[in-house]
């Protein structure tokens, strides 16, 4: 599904003036702006609150908060969380696979070997800056008993639904409590049965299945907040124009994908001493649709031969398999 924001700016954005940095978006925070200060649709996603990113200084941490180190794992997959710190845009993979992110907090589920998997946890940001830690976890001996719980989705972007699954022999009655506030969202009678919840607020989310009278069991969801993904497809082209205003071609190559960094490279260098007033020029993201890994942004800047006109242009962004967004096309 691809969500589209900021059609009730689009008149906005094209008339007003050029902003120099990326905190003057319209899609992200502007104080002068009033009711849109968050910078997208009046009372779209009415029922989740904005978020603001962290500053751009914020030190890269990482930490594994379950399982246990050492922990053994009777199955051949594993749900791992922790928490983390970083700049926008800053991802998080266990053996370089990514994993699900909302504020401070993040979610994996990723594959274990036979025995002992030493795994490495990392916390990277777009400057390709990193540290990490290690995490020991056991994989328990074969056969594995049949895992009696599940949900269709490991995360989404709020809000959504879910489906909850249970299948056990001998449960007279199995309930769920989706959203971790130690109440029943739901219950249903028998050895198996599906029941669905909506999630409306972003978050990571410990589900919690009791199966009468066989005992509890637990999986965990990740709601991606979709305010923060906004702010920032705003903050990668943000930090792209501000370090070419700056003259930090290296710093503004950071913002692109690998394959386009060397034909950017030569065209910004080629510019000489009109890169800066190019790059202020660059104009204003005015509207945009996004999925779980791609985004088009739109922006538009005054034409000033044809006064109260703007010319428009797109911006193409992707979620690497690093976890971190760059541009891919503009």
């Amino acid at each position: 599904m691809r969500t589209k924001f900021c059609l009730g700016l689009a008149l906005i954005c094209l008339l007003g003036a050029v902003a120099p940095s990326w905190a003057l978006e319209f899609c992200g925070e502007n104080p002068n702006v009033g009711t849109f200060a968050s910078g997208f649709e009046a009372g779209e996603f009415a029922s989740v609150p904005e978020v603001e990113l962290p500053n751009a200084s914020t030190p890269l941490s990482v930490v594994v908060d379950g399982p246990l180190n050492g922990t053994s794992i009777d199955a051949a997959t594993v749900q791992i969380f922790g928490s983390f710190t970083g700049p926008p845009n800053t991802s998080v993979m266990i053996n370089n696979v990514p994993a699900y992110k909302v504020g401070t907090l993040w979610l994996a589920e990723i594959p274990l070997a036979a025995g002992t998997n030493v795994l490495t946890v990392k916390a990277k940001n777009m400057a390709g800056i990193e540290v990490s830690a290690t995490h020991t976890l056991v994989r328990g001996v074969e056969p594995f008993p049949p895992d009696p719980v599940r949900l269709d989705v490991t995360s989404r972007i709020a809000p959504f639904a879910v489906n909850a699954r249970y299948d056990l022999t001998g449960t007279v009655i199995g309930s769920v409590d989706f959203d971790g506030d130690g109440l029943d969202d739901a219950t249903a009678g028998g050895a198996s049965a599906v029941l669905p919840f909506f999630y409306t607020q972003p978050g990571r989310y410990q589900v919690r299945f009791t199966l009468a009278p066989s005992g509890t069991f637990y999986r965990y969801l990740l709601a991606e907040h979709p305010s923060e993904l906004r702010q920032t497809f705003c903050f990668v082209f943000g930090h792209m124009r501000d370090r070419l205003i700056a003259n930090d071609i290296p710093g503004a190559l950071q913002a692109l994908v690998p394959e386009l960094q060397p034909t950017f490279q030569a065209i910004w260098t080629s510019l000489g001493s009109s890169l800066v007033s190019t790059a202020q020029g660059l104009g204003q993201i005015i509207d945009g649709r996004y999925s779980r890994d791609t985004v088009e942004l739109l922006l538009a800047r005054p034409n000033l031969a044809n006064p109260g006109t703007a010319q428009v242009f797109q911006v193409q962004m992707a979620r690497g398999s690093d976890g971190i967004w760059r541009i891919v096309a503009m």
